[in-house]
């Protein structure tokens, strides 16, 4: 068969799509279901972040994955290439989370991970039949998986890359080491996807796999892990084992990689350049009100500053409106992130994901205010606040973007730099600016500025 395999993208406010021509890094998915795929299938990917999608193209399935305002996209895609006869496989986190939802625009739907039935679900459609709602008996094995095509990662420029210093050190290869997160944050579709469990693949893997991209000219990677220290041990030996690679890599992480120094300590060693944290709040009642109590608000300074002092940037991410949070929540929050030199900000409103026990408690609660899926974006107003109302949390929410990338802000975070950073100090220097600029014509900027 002819299969396309499509990463939509989602809609702007205005209800055009969202594009762009450039991106730091790529989504693996897309190259990894090509690699699970038998020979005897013809493959071709598209990104719509970058591509348009052809919606006549001659294909026999057409398999689409999304999070977030993806899906919105993802199901429009679908009903259309269905219209046209094209059977339809959906799958991801949030069609996991909601399969009966997803399976209505769609002929085939993998809910969890889709190693144990991919090729089920494809035999089954070549066959002209469908069980409908695919889920694979057993988590699979992260050892010996197949290998993607690095040439084939739907937003690299290999030609920009090539040729442009400026590209080599704005892109980042992305690789996973593990699964899965353990922690309990009620608001999170990872855990719940992954029922809380972690695993990780074989060090000796990973590292095959990094010296291959390595051998393409790469020397800056991102693990697309949640939260690639969740069991420290494993994470040690991996760290170990990158020290003699001299490469540079981002990842996301909890701020537990500050409390153990040996961790932080081979972290930094191995070429670690920043981190992105889920602080969430600067107030442990709102932390706790959503199960992440462990993150340890009155600790955070010190953990930022051990992190910094190990000359990796840090990269914070910041829910403002839950529900501990007040209107005097918005100032202290923003001298927090100046005061700690956060290098840069990721924030988000409190999105209820469907199929987390958040959604479930804000709907018991009547507290949802928006059934449409495209504004899922975690950067609008979904849940009722308890002690503000809506449009004190969106306006709060701007302040603290606003303040954090107002010039006087970037100069006092950024300068001087963590030890040993001033290269990639000047980079974030630049993608501060930009952010100040972006917000300047963009009122009403996306929550996920990257």
């Amino acid at each position: 068969m002819r299969i396309l395999l499509i990463s939509p993208t989602h809609y702007n406010a205005d209800g055009s799509l969202h594009k762009t021509t450039r991106y730091w890094t790529s989504g693996l998915t897309l190259p990894y279901l090509e690699a699970l795929t038998p020979d005897e299938h013809q493959v071709s990917l598209v990104d719509e972040l970058f591509y348009d999608v052809d919606l006549k193209t001659d294909v026999d399935v057409v398999g689409l994955t999304a999070m977030g305002p993806q899906i919105k996209r993802a199901y429009d895609l679908a009903d259309q290439f269905r219209a046209r006869g094209v059977k339809v496989v959906l799958g991801g986190t949030w069609v996991t989370l909601n399969p009966d939802e997803s399976l209505l625009h769609a002929d085939a739907v993998v809910a969890g991970e889709a190693e144990d039935v991919w090729v089920q679900v494809l035999d089954d459609l070549a066959g002209g039949r469908s069980q409908g709602i695919y889920r694979a008996p057993r988590r699979a094995s992260l050892a010996d998986l197949p290998r993607v095509d690095y040439m084939h990662l739907p937003l690299l420029k290999w030609d920009a890359f090539k040729t442009s210093w400026l590209y080599r050190m704005y892109f980042h290869w992305p690789i996973v080491f593990s699964r899965g997160c353990p922690h309990p944050c009620e608001y999170c579709a990872v855990q719940t996807f992954y029922e809380r469990s972690f695993r990780t693949r074989p060090v000796p893997e990973v590292i095959d796999e990094l010296k291959a991209i390595k051998a393409l000219g790469a020397d800056r990677i991102l693990f697309l892990d949640d939260n690639p220290v969740a069991n420290p041990e494993a994470a040690k030996e991996l760290f170990a084992a990158m020290i003699p690679l001299k490469l540079k890599w981002a990842s996301q992480s909890t701020i537990n990689i500050a409390r153990d120094p040996e961790l932080l300590d081979l972290a930094a060693r191995s070429g670690c350049a920043s981190l992105s944290i889920g602080l969430e709040s600067v107030h442990q009642a709102s932390l706790e009100s959503i199960r992440k109590g462990f993150n340890q608000a009155p600790r955070f300074a010190e953990d930022l500053a051990a992190i910094r002092n190990k000359g990796i940037q840090i990269i914070g991410l910041l829910m403002v409106g839950l529900d501990g949070d007040t209107v005097e929540t918005f100032p202290r929050s923003l001298e927090f992130l100046m005061e700690n030199k956060v290098t840069f900000l990721k924030l988000f409103t409190p999105c209820p994901y469907p199929g987390t026990k958040f959604y479930d408690d804000m709907m018991a609660a009547g507290r949802i205010e928006v059934g449409d899926w495209g504004r899922y974006d975690y950067g609008s107003a979904l849940v009722r606040p308890t002690h503000m109302s809506a449009e004190e949390m969106m306006d709060g929410f701007k302040y603290v973007y606003q303040g954090f990338y107002s010039v006087p802000s970037i100069l006092k975070r950024l300068v001087p730099p963590p030890p040993g950073s001033v290269l990639e100090t000047m980079a974030y220097l630049v993608a501060n600016l930009k952010v100040n600029r972006f917000l300047k014509s963009n009122e009403d900027a996306w929550a996920t500025i990257s």
